[in-house]
């Protein structure tokens, strides 16, 4: 088996190469599953150098039997594959400081992913994600792309719909969430069965059962603990959760309480994404000038520093967690969903995962071809949805309101409208205000007008 990474030179790849040590060996519906090759691109090769060099590393310590092969040309990385993940920032961390900074000067949520922060990312990433899916249809046409590129929503919209390969959307947030239900419950999450539906990065659990079937989503409403447990730096009062009725993912914040993160963002000076780049800078100069024996012990370091400051510029103005998080959990993270969806790839039996996926029949709010978050059945036989039903109604108009800018921004970038961009940021709920959206959307154009490719109508 082959599998290349697209987007090599992230951070988060030596985690990858942790977790993918795990599929080795499996037995699946041909026997055991063997990782020939793991190839890495990127179009920063420097990074890709140092990068793969911490990959190694922690390769040696997990021991994976599989070459790590670094490529120069994506066409050669890819010819071959079996599975493709990919994880892109067209422009880098930079570009996302100007996605964060430009929102905030607007008085808008300064987020990646959401926002006019997210619609900004969306529109570099989504046409260089759809040039890399007519290559990976040229070179290694049975590969399945499983997706990691921001906004994984709008990405796997943009590829279900206008190419011909085969995409699974994935992100770590909602097993993330199952997993801090579970210990706010003092349960194992292997032990729950948890009904979740949404989009990426807009989900809500909506039933939570034990082994015996029994319902626990009511004992968590009532007790006002028990919610403040669910999530990181208190985000959600136990108040507005009850109201809700459901348990979003953490982050609804941005869409419940705008302001707040507003706030807290300008009050600490700094976004996400600057304060990432420092942590990125310190790291590059450490293992610029480490020894092998050195490198996973300052990699860690970081990641212990990332994960500790996550979510904290924008709920409590830069407040560190407090308490110890395990670095490498054996129910969720970046590393553990890329793993379980293939390990479940390649297994007769059938794993329940949540992934961003074409919707079918699923959602009965949302259109057939519409890219949704749900829990899905994954084998060696394919992805199967299982019907959801509607949406909650306390819900639903947010739902559909984040889907149609989501649509929009797709039809922006594949026909390479400035009007459908406008007409995007009109409707995403973070931005709305006509006016700002055309003040926004022309700071974006002037920082990043060659990779968006909008034309004047």
């Amino acid at each position: 088996m082959k599998i290349t990474l697209i987007g090599a030179a992230g951070v988060r790849t030596p985690l990858l190469v942790h977790g993918l040590a795990g599929l080795e060996g499996l037995a699946g519906s041909g026997g055991n599953v063997q990782l020939d090759e793991l190839a890495f691109f990127d179009t920063d090769q420097e990074r890709l150098k140092t990068i793969k060099r911490v990959a190694e590393a922690m390769g040696k310590r997990s021991g994976i039997r599989a070459r790590l092969k670094a490529y120069s040309d994506p066409e050669h990385a890819l010819e071959g594959a079996d599975y493709v993940i990919t994880s892109i920032r067209v422009g880098g961390n930079e570009a996302r400081i100007k996605d964060e900074t430009i929102a905030l000067a607007h008085g808008l949520v300064g987020q990646e992913t959401l926002g006019a922060g997210g619609f900004a990312c969306a529109m570099r990433n989504l046409g260089m994600m759809l040039e890399y899916a007519q290559m990976i249809e040229r070179v290694a046409p049975r590969a399945t792309i499983i997706n990691f590129t921001n906004p994984v929503g709008i990405i796997s919209q943009g590829l279900l719909n206008h190419s011909g390969v085969n995409v699974i959307g994935v992100c770590d947030t909602p097993l993330e969430t199952f997993e801090s239900i579970a210990h706010a419950l003092d349960r194992n999450p292997f032990e729950l069965k948890f009904d979740y539906l949404g989009l990426n990065h807009l989900g809500w659990v909506r039933s939570i059962r034990n082994e015996q079937g029994a319902e626990l989503l009511p004992k968590v409403l009532a007790s006002p603990e028990i919610i403040q447990k669910c999530y990181r730096h208190g985000l959600f009062p136990a108040e507005f959760i009850q109201k809700l009725g459901l348990l979003p993912t953490e982050y609804l914040y941005f869409y419940y309480f705008p302001q707040a993160a507003y706030k807290n963002t300008k009050q600490s000076g700094q976004s996400r994404a600057q304060a990432i780049a420092g942590m990125n800078t310190r790291l590059f100069q450490k293992l610029a000038q480490a020894s092998d024996s050195e490198l996973i012990e300052i990699y860690e370091n970081y990641l212990r520093e990332r994960n500790a400051s996550y979510f904290s510029i924008e709920a409590t103005a830069g407040e560190r967690r407090k308490e110890n998080q395990e670095l490498y959990s054996q129910f969720s993270g970046y590393e553990k969903i890329a793993l379980l969806v293939l390990q479940a790839l390649n297994a007769e039996t059938p794993s329940l995962i949540p992934l961003t996926v074409r919707n079918g029949k699923a959602l009965e709010d949302l259109a057939p071809d519409d890219a949704v978050e749900l829990l899905c059945q994954v084998s060696s036989h394919g992805v199967q949805v299982p019907p959801v039903g509607r949406a909650p109604e306390a819900v639903r108009s947010l739902l559909l309101q984040v889907k149609e800018y989501e649509r929009l921004t797709v039809r922006a970038s594949v026909e390479h409208s400035r009007e459908l961009a406008l007409a995007a940021l009109e409707k995403n709920p973070l931005v709305g205000d006509p006016q700002v959206a055309r003040e926004v959307l022309a700071e974006y154009l002037h920082a990043f007008g060659q990779q968006m490719k909008l034309q004047a109508a």
